[in-house]
């Protein structure tokens, strides 16, 4: 196990230095979205927190410790007007391991067109929506480690446009045992092709000549310019210190690259008040956090600020294990995005 944990070990070493050395520009970044309440008000740490199916979509190797079936519906008032949905389920199957599947979306709603010669609208409007599904596989290879993997199909549709490929995902996480139950975690995301659109819009006839009599219009498609998925590499790791009765504290940190941004670090502090509630304060990016007047620069293209939110347990009142949360994320120049979410066990 030790030997495997080592190549494992290396081969993160290798992407990584692939990331770094190919830092740029980077399209489909609605899969960078925090995608759970829990996962954003963390700051977006959870790589290293087993046993949480809000921490699906930042380390596969996460749900490999969930025990029955779970479910989760989440809903995000993004920036200007748009709006991101996320829905998962994972079924633990004992002596196998826990399959998930799940679609997420960034939704724009209606944009009026506007062109140069009308630039105060067409009367026509057009969508700009993003999708992926997703269908993922963890197991513990042991009482302390697991590592598991997940396959998306991703589609991004302007207008009449559209670009499609296959991305993984791939993470471990391995229970150290000391101090205070330390877990470590790594994930790479979004690993795929390039991708670039196709459809109408690359569509047009030309006029070869104004005699009638040569050739008639011909058709010709423009081919898009190619761009690169933000592929990422996380590593994160959480520490569980008992508290007092069944109240503990959960402190979570992840060190973030990737492919189109320089490496930020950001941090988590959960409490939980026994199964009853818990609460959360965040930062998505440290390089900010004690520096208001930080440029864009110096923030490495992340503009997340402070996040925080909480999470109430409904069992009381509907008699099953179920969580109504909620959490902000500030941002350096938009409005906070505020997240809702349900989340279901059985």
């Amino acid at each position: 196990m030790k030997i495997t944990i080592y190549k494992i070990f290396i081969v993160c070493l290798l992407i990584t230095q692939i990331i770094l050395a190919g830092q740029g520009s980077a399209g489909a970044k609605f899969l960078q979205i925090n995608a759970t309440t829990r996962g954003s008000a963390n700051g977006g740490t959870l790589v290293a927190r087993p046993g949480l199916i809000d921490a699906l979509s930042y380390n596969p190797a996460t749900a490999a410790t969930l025990t029955g079936a779970n479910s989760i519906i989440h809903h995000s008032n993004y920036f200007v007007g748009m709006s991101f949905d996320y829905m998962s389920f994972a079924y633990n199957m004992p002596a196998i391991g826990t399959i998930s599947m799940g679609l997420l979306g960034l939704l724009s709603g209606d944009i009026e067109e506007t062109t140069e010669l009308q630039p105060l609208g067409t009367g026509r409007t057009f969508t700009a929506n993003d999708f992926a599904g997703f269908l993922s596989f963890a197991r513990s290879m042991t009482d302390k480690f697991s590592g598991g993997g997940t396959i998306k199909y991703v589609m991004q549709n302007i207008d009449k446009l559209t670009a499609s490929g296959i991305v993984f995902d791939m993470g471990a996480i391995y229970n150290v045992g000391l101090f205070y139950d330390l877990t470590i975690g790594f994930s790479i995301r979004n690993f795929g092709g390039d991708m670039n659109y196709k459809g109408e819009n690359l569509q047009e006839k030309i006029k070869l000549s104004d005699n009638i009599f040569e050739e008639e219009d011909v058709r010709i498609e423009v081919v898009s310019e190619k761009y690169s998925l933000p592929i990422s590499f996380d590593l994160g790791s959480s520490v569980t210190i008992p508290v007092r009765g069944k109240d503990k504290l959960i402190s979570s940190v992840a060190v973030h690259n990737i492919a189109d941004q320089a490496e930020f670090l950001s941090i988590g502090l959960e409490y939980n008040l026994g199964e009853l509630m818990y609460f959360v304060l965040g930062h998505g990016n440290l390089n900010g956090m004690f520096n208001n007047n930080a440029t864009e620069l110096e923030l490495n293209g992340n503009m997340r600020g402070f996040t925080g939110g909480f999470g109430v347990n409904l069992h009381p009142v509907f008699n099953t294990r179920s969580w109504l949360s909620y959490s902000f994320e500030d941002h350096k120049y938009f409005a906070p995005i505020h997240s809702f979410e349900i989340t279901i066990s059985f």
